[in-house]
């Protein structure tokens, strides 16, 4: 599930003391190679930051400048919170196949990091319901999905947010 905040500092604190879910990996500056959004190109300054509570992944996303893309959007229309729902995908090009055939549109497509992962955000089908977001998995994220999930499990409440870089 991820969440668009104005203050992801703030919110990895509201996670973890009220919640009590956590710890958080956060990434200062997540490696986004282009997002596309309605046509605009960009690389937008994007601060990420995930946590897991049982099989949920919690994804907290911060944007720090104007690039177009459907977090900006998003904060713009006066929203902050739940902005999509996402789902790994093993088969993302005929996942996304699928989806375009039930109907679903694309509203925003990134791709992030070394090696390249995929990931796109479908439009939602009416004002307040959250976009659809399939990502596709490959060995690196995957690794860092099912650390993230592990840290959680045994988590005593120690070291509530752990910076790392991607």
């Amino acid at each position: 599930m991820g969440y668009v905040v104005r203050d992801i500092e703030s919110a990895m604190r509201n996670w973890t003391t009220t919640l009590h879910i956590g710890p958080f990996y956060y990434v200062d500056r997540l490696p986004i190679i282009n997002i596309c959004h309605q046509g605009a190109s960009g690389s937008p300054r994007v601060s990420l930051a995930l946590a897991c509570s049982g099989n949920l992944q919690i994804e907290l996303i911060q944007q720090r400048d104007n690039t177009p893309s459907s977090y900006l959007s998003f904060l713009a229309a006066g929203h902050e919170g739940l902005h999509h729902i996402g789902f790994f995908s093993e088969h993302y090009d005929l996942d996304l196949h699928r989806a375009a055939a039930a109907g679903l549109h694309v509203e925003q497509f990134a791709a992030i990091g070394n090696p390249v992962g995929k990931s796109t955000c479908f439009a939602s089908r009416g004002p307040g319901e959250p976009m659809l977001n399939l990502v596709a998995l490959n060995a690196a994220n995957r690794e860092l999905y099912q650390m993230v999930q592990t840290e959680a499990e045994r988590w005593d409440g120690s070291g509530p947010v752990r910076r790392i870089e991607l």
